[in-house]
């Protein structure tokens, strides 16, 4: 009966009813599931069916709910150290993450309630992660002493924790110096969300081009942990300005996005089953066209190109800000001028989900589309290449369909939809198109990989040309860099 019923869960799977996939093995033994799960996981033709059927059930279960052997050994190497001493969180930065990812990742169970008024100094992106592990919804949850006024309990009561994990809202804020904590659950959410946070925290026309850096970053970010990370409560967001009083040399913006789903090694495992190291996996993950959703070699599906989180470790790099990544098994920190990125230690420390912190300049020298075009040249070096005609064309064309972007940006859905419906039936005609960027003063690679990488690849089987009209320089880069690895691979 027990195979009977997992074999309609893989049926229902496949046809996208999850719930009732589910459903269908409510009473049925974990360890079975596990065991039919791990001989389907190893067939190629039920591969796909059988990942879906693993995701769908630990969607309804929090990180921490995840019975043990529900967990396939699907990387080498420890999960998480063992015996952190609370009492070492003294002080949370880019410089000092270990004790902090320590303690999120260890047993719950074992550990006293965190005093965030016994720390004396925290960034931001620390209370990030402990609110995304702290949602209400959430089963299981770390244990947190009541807030008071000492230490980073004033801070963290300022920046909203106590209402994001269900409790009273604050009533005084740094305006100018912090964005609170910030859900974050739907696609529609990520543009809105990022372009506040950014105005907020940089104003001024001397400081454009670095919210433009930041909202590109946010975005990303963002749009990772609602698409991918599979946590069905989605993110939490929040943000910082920085100076000396942060013991900053140069004034700065933090970003930091957390989620509480199946991380990093996981996701890329169901496309790179080669991955067998945690800190292997995060590494490949700061490559370009690397994903969860396609092989290897290729250079994207649907609507992903696998370039989020290379275009974000690059702006680190050459803005002279830093990054701070962290997931099930391995975490990292990468700076301008290093060689790599630095894994921190013990091996194992990491994160119950993903948490990603993004250190920006305010005073930056590169201009956004200097910046933008220097990233894409590098990864075009990395790109397959195939010798083509330029089948997106940069000048109007007179009786042609005009396309209008504005409404659908940084909707990457929205953006499919325009694909679908406007863009690859004129291409199949052989009509001329236009799409128009007016408005579009930031277009994420992703959100282009959703407009237009099926277009191009169609328009140069077709030899059908398709205009570009009112695109500013740094969009025109990310187009042609998309057109390159389109048809190159």
């Amino acid at each position: 009966m027990s195979r009977k019923k997992f074999l309609e869960a893989l049926q229902r799977v496949r046809l996208g009813d999850h719930e009732g996939a589910r459903r269908s093995l409510d009473d049925v033994d974990l360890g079975f599931i596990h065991r039919r799960l791990q001989h389907y996981l190893g067939q190629p033709d039920h591969r796909e069916a059988a990942v879906a059927l693993e995701d769908a059930l630990r969607a309804r279960l929090s990180p921490r709910e995840v019975p043990a052997d529900l967990v396939p050994p699907a990387f080498e190497g420890p999960l998480a150290p063992a015996g952190p001493v609370v009492r070492q969180l003294g002080y949370i930065d880019f410089d000092h993450p270990e004790a902090f990812l320590r303690w999120a990742s260890a047993d719950w169970d074992s550990l006293p309630p965190l005093d965030l008024g016994a720390l004396t100094y925290t960034d931001v992106w620390a209370l990030v992660g402990l609110a995304s592990l702290r949602l209400p919804e959430r089963g299981r949850r770390p244990p947190v002493a009541a807030l008071d006024q000492r230490g980073v309990g004033r801070f963290a009561h300022a920046l909203g924790l106590e209402g994001v994990m269900g409790g009273a809202a604050p009533t005084l804020l740094e305006a100018q110096r912090t964005v609170r904590l910030t859900r974050v659950s739907s696609r529609e959410a990520i543009e809105p969300v990022a372009e506040r946070i950014a105005s907020l925290l940089l104003t001024g026309a001397r400081t454009q081009d670095a919210q433009l850096t930041a909202r590109y970053v946010l975005i990303e970010l963002l749009r990772n942990a609602i698409q991918h990370s599979g946590d069905p409560l989605g993110a939490v967001v929040a943000a910082q300005r920085m100076d000396e009083r942060q013991h900053r040399a140069r004034p700065m913006i933090q970003v930091a996005v957390a989620d509480a789903g199946v991380g990093i090694p996981r996701s890329l495992k169901r496309q790179h089953p080669h991955l067998v190291d945690y800190r292997q996996a995060l590494e490949r993950a700061l490559l370009p066209h690397i994903s969860g959703t396609f092989r290897e070699g290729l250079t994207g599906s649907f609507e992903n190109a696998g370039l989020g989180l290379y275009v974000i470790s690059e702006m680190a790099r050459k803005t002279g800000g830093r990054m701070l990544l962290a997931t099930p098994g391995a975490a990292l920190v990468l700076r301008a001028g290093a060689e790599g990125p630095r894994f921190l230690q013990p091996p194992g420390v990491g994160f119950p989900g993903t948490l990603a912190a993004f250190e920006l300049p305010i005073d930056a020298e590169r201009t956004y589309t200097e910046l933008i075009s220097s990233i894409l040249r590098t990864a075009e070096l990395r790109t397959p290449k195939r010798q083509t005609h330029r089948w997106l064309v940069y000048r109007p064309e007179q009786a042609a369909t005009v396309v209008h972007l504005r409404e659908a940006r940084e909707d990457t859905l929205a953006a499919a939809r325009v694909a679908e419906t406007s863009l690859r039936p004129a291409i199949l005609e052989r009509r001329a198109v236009v799409l128009d960027f007016d408005g579009l003063d930031l277009c994420t690679q992703s959100w282009l990989h959703a407009l237009l990488y099926e277009a191009v690849r169609l328009a140069w089987a077709l030899q059908t040309p398709v205009h570009v009209v009112n695109a500013e320089p740094a969009v025109v880069e990310g187009l042609r860099f998309l057109e390159a690895y389109a048809l190159g691979g």
